[in-house]
């Protein structure tokens, strides 16, 4: 994992329990990191400003095949089913969608496995 810069904190309700830090990555990703202590589950999400209107003409769809295409494998964890196999052993899920301007991507886990998670 690539070690976090600190910028700032989120303003919150004073009924709000969870604790919010925003960070930066070292390759300009922004972070937002919530901990809530009443839950038993973790989860992460990935917005990426690729769409379907960035599409290139000839290859329409591009941007929803590969979002697809993202839980099948990487070089790390080439087995297809790899990602799915371990969600299903740490009670989690997936999912994803692509709009016109941006792609989200999901997964949550149990507390104990979602580094694991994460870095699949």
């Amino acid at each position: 994992m690539q070690k976090l810069q600190s910028i700032t904190s989120i303003k919150k309700s004073i009924s709000d329990i969870r604790n919010y830090k925003v960070n930066i990555l070292k390759n300009s990703l922004k972070v937002i990191l919530i901990s809530d202590p009443d839950t038993d589950k973790s989860c992460a999400s990935l917005s990426v400003n690729i769409g379907a209107l960035l599409d290139p003409k000839p290859y329409s769809g591009l941007a929803h095949f590969l979002e697809h295409m993202l839980f099948l494998g990487t070089e790390k964890y080439p087995k297809e089913d790899e990602f799915k196999t371990f969600l299903s052993q740490n009670s989690g899920s997936t999912n994803a969608s692509t709009g016109l301007e941006r792609t989200n991507y999901y997964f949550e886990s149990s507390n104990d496995g979602f580094l694991n998670g994460l870095d699949r």
